[in-house]
């Protein structure tokens, strides 16, 4: 990339959706937090330094939504998300036991946007909107062309059908919770092709952080063997461990 390249999160940035393209209960991001934060709340990057490396060919880390406007004002007001707060604090400890680097990482969400208020678990209220649900569909799809990610994390049991759609070889997330996917021998897919030109990726399914040690329980039973293991050996992969 050239010094005077638009850097990846910003074209990524100014490709959002439109203000007027939110559905009621969704707002847009006004300017994105200054420190570490998963996009599109921030730039989806570790910030470790002024000019962060984009990791193009690395790892997405893929949630569902980002957060309540509430929390986000929050977080703006601190310069970063609270990296003690459970999803942040489980998934650095995560990565750091599979020898994950940080940097390699670019940190996002399938929805766009904001949920109106406070509220930030339950369905997302733009979940119901085809044309937006369409929207951030493209957006992901948009989102792999700047990555080119060789794999693709997956966190959580509510974003495995919302990109199963988009590529034949998740047929199996298809309307599928994490046990389905465990049971269907589909937590780990090689070889999946998302869009024409885009490299093939591995994508992999994990239990969302914040919730995670409460879960670890139902995948081992799911998987038929210890869950914890199983998530940091697919993650040491992912890195050539």
């Amino acid at each position: 990339m050239t010094n005077d390249a638009l850097h990846p999160s910003l074209q990524l940035r100014m490709a959002l959706p439109a203000n007027e393209e939110y559905p009621k209960g969704v707002l847009p991001i006004p300017a994105p937090i200054a420190g570490t934060a998963f996009f599109p709340g921030g730039h989806g990057l570790w910030m470790d330094k002024e000019v962060p490396f984009f990791p193009d060919g690395g790892i997405m880390i893929l949630g569902h939504d980002f957060h309540s406007k509430e929390e986000y004002e929050a977080s703006r007001k601190r310069g970063e998300e609270d990296l003690n707060a459970p999803t942040w604090r489980n998934l650095r400890s995560l990565l750091e036991t599979a020898e994950v680097p940080l940097q390699q990482c670019f940190f996002t969400n399938f929805f766009m946007g904001l949920r109106a208020g406070k509220e930030t678990t339950g369905p997302f209220p733009g979940r119901k909107d085809p044309a937006f649900v369409q929207r951030c569909s493209e957006f992901f799809l948009y989102q792999l062309r700047i990555q080119r990610p060789r794999a693709v994390v997956v966190l959580g049991s509510e974003v495995p059908s919302l990109i199963a759609p988009l590529a034949p070889q998740l047929k199996p997330w298809r309307n599928a919770r994490l046990g389905d996917i465990d049971r269907a021998g589909a937590t780990r897919v090689e070889g999946v092709q998302f869009a024409d030109g885009l490299p093939q990726c591995t994508v992999v399914s994990l239990i969302h952080p914040s919730l995670r040690h409460a879960n670890l329980r139902h995948r081992t039973k799911a998987l038929g063997r210890d869950a914890h293991m199983v998530e940091v050996e697919m993650l040491k992969a992912l890195h050539g461990h």
